[in-house]
């Protein structure tokens, strides 16, 4: 073989090396924390929360969050990926119910009366105490109870069978919350069966309801999607701002 052949042999077998490199480093995966970590170019808001309060307490007694002593603060980027994720995911099926009209359609029942700061809440009556599915709240939250009221917000709520919340979310962000007692309807079947929350048991009583206390029962709230312009500063604050 001629050296000018030997020379264009090797010149075809560079080529083909540099374009195998070429071609794994064009598919080699970007660093997740170079996407996900502080300041990365796919962090949402949600991944660095302003509000860090210790238990998201916002006026409520402090034994409904007792099962945390941590403040809030940046998720991980892996946590931060799948967390985001599962939001993501969870807004596309609550939207497909962007009024009370379209909830009732597919099934869902008004659970309680109006709460201050969150509105009217809606369950799926098949889910009513979970599984935890963080990608499908069992739970939806809205401005009234007329057809055309508003999707503010979602719930996620579950039975853990014992004292202790459950791992939720990926991170330490999702302070879920359980509640003294509420004042419930005794009547089988009632809907909303929720009629009260904060009464003395004469209170209840006298709107025709029984305080209940559920210790091992959980729930954590998501602002999704965002409701009049208020952008959450904790996704998972127990309360939204515009809603009275």
């Amino acid at each position: 073989m001629s050296g000018q052949g030997i020379t264009m042999r090797i010149i075809r077998v560079m080529a083909i090396v540099l374009a195998a490199a070429a071609i794994a480093t064009a598919c080699r995966p970007v660093s997740i924390g170079g996407l996900w970590g502080p300041g990365g170019s796919l962090r949402p808001y949600w991944c660095d929360p302003t509000d860090t309060a210790i238990n998201d307490f916002h006026g409520l007694p402090s034994n409904f969050h007792a099962a945390y002593t941590q403040p809030k603060g940046p998720l991980s980027a892996s946590d931060c990926m799948t967390t985001s994720g599962n939001l993501r995911a969870s807004e596309a099926f609550a939207k497909q119910f962007p009024t009370v009209a379209d909830a009732e359609a597919a099934g869902w029942r008004q659970a309680a009366t109006w709460s201050a700061g969150q509105g009217i809440h809606y369950v799926d009556p098949n889910r009513l105490l979970g599984p935890f599915d963080p990608n499908k709240p069992n739970w939806l939250m809205y401005d009234g109870t007329s057809p055309n009221s508003k999707l503010t917000g979602m719930m996620f709520l579950l039975d853990t069978g014992s004292s202790s919340p459950p791992a939720g979310f990926p991170g330490n962000n999702d302070h879920w919350h359980q509640h003294d007692a509420l004042c419930t309807d005794p009547t089988p079947g009632a809907y909303p069966f929720i009629i009260g929350e904060h009464l003395t048991n004469g209170q209840c009583s006298a709107i025709g309801g029984i305080n209940i206390v559920q210790q091992t029962v959980w729930m954590v709230h998501v602002w999704l999607p965002i409701y009049k312009g208020w952008i959450p500063t904790d996704i998972f604050n127990k309360a939204h701002a515009l809603i009275p």
